[in-house]
């Protein structure tokens, strides 16, 4: 900067300096404070020597390469506003703020500066072999539900029969299936070929959809202003409730990164969820269920599991984008779907997920109906969308995957099915897809950005990194803390000798809290800011357990616990903003600029804050165990019981006759004869399907002459055509065929006009063939 020749050049209440030489022009500073630098005296004149006192005070000079690019600081230069915004033109929703320089990307971070993402500046590239040729199928024809929109019932529920498989009615428990021999899951940390792949591509950082997409969510509430997600295809019944992210998907999100030969493998956090829930088990053995016929998934079954001689290979695809290596599950493919692959989801129903530690009791909540507030398709959508859209949004685009398909069930029996492209969660969750594609980059881009910073503090061990977005809109909490193993080993064999965090029983005073009506709970989420006085206030909700959680909580305080404060806001087409952001189509511009604060307390005082939300974190999911009595339960929890206790019975599989809809689909031949060729069929397609028409205008032709020759030797057999059965002789005749012979004659004569016979031949098989197609029974022709 000292080498290069400067120009000061100043515009109304803009300073910028103008570098000559190699670099571009540089615009150091493109806004002030449009307000309060312009100070007017009492006669109405500006007091210019005030004002320019003010810009020489706020201008800094920066010493890294802006982001600007030479068309940009011409256009500024040109052209630059008396309201001019921190980074662009101004707009009116966004909150004053201090003078801002956005600078160029480098390592390391400083703080306190302002950063920009840019979503375009990467793209998704596959990494190794695809494996999609393995990848299964869906089994008991459940094919045809990911070509029609809506929910697929299992049985109908006016009639009782079944549109798919019966057998796939009645789910298998736990205790009934070997887990063994299912393909067992390998983390992040500990996946060779993931390794392998970061090292060839020189990538600092390696992850699983199921580690990564809690966190991912947390930088998207961040950067996305408190959006909320689109209920407006729902009924009415839905209108007055609550349209924001559960707080399942808002509590505090902690990753372990573990560090391996150069490369940090980011595992999720189990430090207080070390028993898989019901639904997770669960759902292993449903995937395979779906995916599987009935006789191999037989064998799976704990007294046939001697029969599985191999465990299958885990189908995986690997991708690469900014720092990232990451991992996704393929579940089930259809080379239909544009991108092939899908994945698989088994959702409980709202009374296993509201009482899933005691799943028995509520596995008789029934869904009956397609809308309504409860038992409804329509519910169980609504809180998908609240609590698990998102997530599986970043999961299809981290698989580059097409959809999800749903499996609806209550532990005990499964009630329906449902496809859902990844198209339509981007129109619910973010308002089309051009916006979810600028938000899951971005997303990507600044957790890397962000953990490439925290490793830098310490190099080579493995750290624990907690993200917290409810300190408010904009801004985004990060905890950092060194991992001792050994040490957290023993605080767990604790936490299970003392039964910390375990279902307690609720008092009733804990139940009256949640309020009366059961619909409209309090979340105490909302407006949520950790300071010192929410501290004393999660301190005191806890005071009634014995042992007190807080003497227990372990943290390693023997090693410096670091704490750091993103803030962001959107620049959307030059301007800024601190709202929610749609953007309208891919060309339109949306960038998210950020700036990190390190917090600086005593060791002590941050060890304790630390504690308390790591406290936050094991008590966040308490629940009621079996022996709460009745009148201490929520009124919502109350509700379902009573309703699960009315429709166990309904979980049995019903007695007598079970009747299945066994109509086809259009067969894919039948499906290629009726489509257009396109422009980019193979030579091949197009060759089979010339021959196939030009078979059948043949066998037309061949038919033709055969009629036309038994109607010219008619007038020499007028005795015997008069003496014939009227009904066979409609059936060579197609104008005169009868209801009952239709069918059959049309079918019979197509297979015999399709062989390649001397005309004769044809003509007097074609006979024999129709002479004989009057059906045994009416059942059967209309069969």
């Amino acid at each position: 900067m000292a080498s290069q020749l400067l120009r000061l050049r100043c515009h109304g209440n803009v300073l910028a300096v103008v570098g000559q030489g190699k670099h571009m022009p540089t615009l150091l500073s493109k806004r002030l404070l449009s307000d309060k630098t312009d100070k007017t005296d009492k006669t109405g004149k500006k007091d210019s020597d005030a004002s320019n006192s003010d810009v020489a005070e706020k201008i800094c000079v920066v010493d890294t390469p802006p982001v600007y690019t030479k068309k940009e600081a011409a256009e500024i230069e040109e052209a630059i506003s008396q309201h001019a915004s921190r980074t662009g033109s101004r707009s009116e929703y966004v909150n004053e703020r201090e003078p801002v320089v956005v600078h160029e990307m480098s390592y390391p971070i400083s703080t306190n500066k302002w950063y920009r993402v840019d979503p375009e500046m990467d793209e998704f590239m596959q990494v190794g072999k695809s494996h999609i040729k393995r990848v299964p199928r869906l089994e008991h024809g459940l094919e045809r539900v990911l070509f029609s929109p809506g929910v697929h019932c299992l049985e109908d529920p006016h009639s009782g029969v079944y549109n798919f498989d019966p057998y796939i009615r009645n789910i298998t428990q736990p205790d009934e299936f070997d887990y063994d021999k299912l393909t067992p899951y390998i983390t992040s940390s500990k996946d060779e070929s993931l390794m392998h792949y970061a090292r060839k591509c020189r990538k600092q950082f390696v992850g699983s959809t199921s580690s990564m997409t809690h966190v991912l969510s947390h930088i998207y509430f961040a950067i996305s202003a408190g959006k909320r997600p689109d209920f407006s295809s729902l009924s009415m019944a839905f209108a007055y409730m609550p349209t924001q992210f559960t707080r399942g998907m808002r509590y505090p999100a902690s990753i372990a990164l573990r560090y391996h030969d150069g490369v940090y493998g980011i595992d999720a956090d189990k430090s207080f969820d070390v028993k898989d829930s019901i639904l997770s088990v669960l759902g292993k053995s449903m995937e395979k269920l779906l995916t599987a016929s009935p006789k191999e998934f037989e064998k799976y079954k704990k007294q046939n599991s001697w029969k599985v001689k191999e465990i299958p290979e885990e189908n995986y695809h690997y991708t690469r984008f900014g720092e990232f290596v990451l991992r996704s599950q393929l579940d089930c493919r259809d080379d239909r779907l544009p991108r092939k692959t899908f994945d698989l989801k088994t959702r409980g129903s709202l009374a296993i997920r509201m009482d899933i530690q005691n799943y028995d009791i509520s596995k008789g909540y029934q869904i009956k109906t397609m809308k309504g507030r409860l038992q409804s398709f329509e519910r169980e959508y609504y809180d998908m969308v609240r609590s698990a859209f998102l997530k599986y949004n970043f999961q299809t685009r981290i698989g580059n995957m097409d959809g999800i398909f749903v499996a609806y069930h209550n532990t005990a029996r499964m009630f329906g099915f449902q496809y859902i492209p990844r198209r339509e969660m981007d129109d619910v969750i973010f308002g089309n897809e051009a916006t979810g594609n600028k938000a899951f980059k971005s997303v990507l881009i600044l957790l890397g950005q962000l953990l490439r910073t925290i490793t830098d503090q310490f190099p080579k061990q493995d750290i624990r990194v907690t993200f917290d977005s409810t300190s408010g809109h904009g801004k985004l909490g990060i905890w950092v803390e060194v991992i001792n193993d050994a040490a957290e080993k023993t605080a767990a064999q604790q936490y299970e000798e003392l039964g910390l965090f375990e279902p307690k029983v609720k008092t009733k005073k804990s139940a009256e809290s949640s309020g009366s009506d059961p619909f409209a709970t309090k979340d105490p989420l909302d407006n949520l800011v950790l300071d010192k006085e929410t501290s004393k206030e999660l301190e005191s909700e806890i005071d009634g357990l014995d042992p007190d959680p807080m003497d227990y909580i372990y943290v390693n305080d023997k090693q410096q616990i670091l704490h750091y404060v993103v803030e962001m806001f959107s620049t959307y087409m030059d301007q800024d903003t601190d709202s929610p952001v749609t953007v309208k189509n891919s060309d339109e511009e949306w960038y998210i600029n950020w700036k990190l604060t390190k917090t600086r307390i005593e060791p002590d005082e941050m060890a304790k804050r630390y504690r308390s939300l790591r406290l936050r974190q094991a008590t966040y999911f308490e629940r009621a165990s079996p022996d709460t009595p009745e009148e201490d339960l929520s009124p919502m929890i109350k509700i379902l019981r009573r309703i699960s206790r009315r429709d166990l019975w309904r979980n049995k599989e019903p007695k007598g006759k079970v009747v299945v809809n066994r109509s086809r689909l259009p067969s894919m031949r039948a499906v290629k004869l009726s489509a257009k060729p396109k422009p980019d069929q193979t030579s091949e397609q197009n060759t089979e399907d010339s021959e196939i028409a030009s078979s059948q205008r043949a066998a037309a032709k061949r038919q033709e002459s055969g009629r036309s020759k038994k109607s010219g030797t008619g007038s020499s057999h007028k005795g015997s055509e008069k003496t014939r059965d009227p009904s066979k002789r409609g059936a060579i005749k197609a104008g005169s065929r009868t209801p009952d012979d239709r069918g059959r004659g049309a079918r019979s004569a197509s297979k015999v006009a399709h062989k390649t016979q001397p005309k004769s031949q044809d003509a007097r098989s074609a006979s024999k063939v129709a002479h004989k197609t009057k059906p045994k029974s009416q059942d059967d022709a209309s069969e």
